[in-house]
């Protein structure tokens, strides 16, 4: 029975038996992994608060090659987000995210760009207002749309192949394509210019820098628009935790 330590990323835990618990996380040299944490239920465990989603641990477990579940022996927090998640909203925002990755990646494949994405967007938690963390899950979906292969390029149109204008506004197909106006008889969602260079800005800058900036209320919904779009095209299913953000979302000023 192999035993492996490395940094790792808690993405979520469910409840096994009256003691334990099953918690999926994503390790480093590792890939997404499913483990069984033997006692993690109980008033006085080890584990503490090291099972909450997104901490940074470091992690100790045995692995069988017959067995689906590894068996955790140890976690320590390395980086915890308690102090930065102090509501619904937030809380919500990071299960979100975590069955985002969950959904995306496979299991035991490594997948450092991902790893990094998630620590990147853990540092600009801080930053981003607790009650309205829209402008951090869009930056995360466009990123790991864009790792996964599945962010169409957003510099030429679809249909003539010609540079769109800078300052000029895009349609987007059923498939989030982008189309100018002539290709696209000025059918699809419209992305104005100002949703075009946050667009930009999220693919040119780390998150703590993107978070920093006021984003407006209206361009972020029409990214999560098709963001949504593209995941669910991706997952070929639907996404749940979309509706419980909508439905902790407050009252926007546009």
């Amino acid at each position: 029975m192999p035993l492996h330590e490395t940094e790792a990323f808690i993405l979520r835990t469910y409840t096994l038996k009256e003691a334990d618990k099953i918690c999926v996380f994503l390790a480093r040299d590792a890939g997404k992994l499913r483990g069984v944490a033997h006692g993690a239920r109980r008033l006085k465990s080890k584990y503490g608060a090291s099972l909450e989603p997104f901490t940074e641990v470091s992690i100790t477990y045995f692995q069988k090659e017959t067995r689906e579940l590894v068996s955790i022996s140890n976690c320590e927090i390395i980086r915890s987000q308690f102090e930065a998640v102090t509501n619904s909203e937030m809380l919500a925002a990071l299960h979100h995210l975590a069955k985002l990755v969950i959904e995306f990646l496979p299991d035991q494949e490594p997948n450092e760009r991902v790893y990094r994405l998630i620590a990147a967007s853990m540092e600009a938690l801080r930053q981003v207002p607790p009650d309205n963390p829209a402008v951090l899950v869009r930056y995360f979906e466009v990123w790991l749309l864009k790792l996964a292969g599945f962010f169409p390029e957003m510099q030429h149109c679809a249909g003539c192949g010609q540079q769109l204008e800078r300052e000029a506004s895009a349609w987007l197909t059923a498939e989030g394509r982008p189309r100018c106006a002539a290709c696209s008889n000025r059918l699809g969602d419209e992305w104005r210019a100002e949703v075009r260079r946050i667009i930009q800005d999220i693919l040119h800058q780390p998150p703590t820098s993107f978070v920093a900036v006021p984003r407006q209320a209206r361009a972020l919904d029409q990214i999560k628009t098709v963001t949504r779009r593209l995941i669910e095209r991706a997952l070929e299913r639907g996404v749940d935790s979309y509706e419980f953000l909508d439905r902790l979302k407050p009252e926007q000023v546009v």
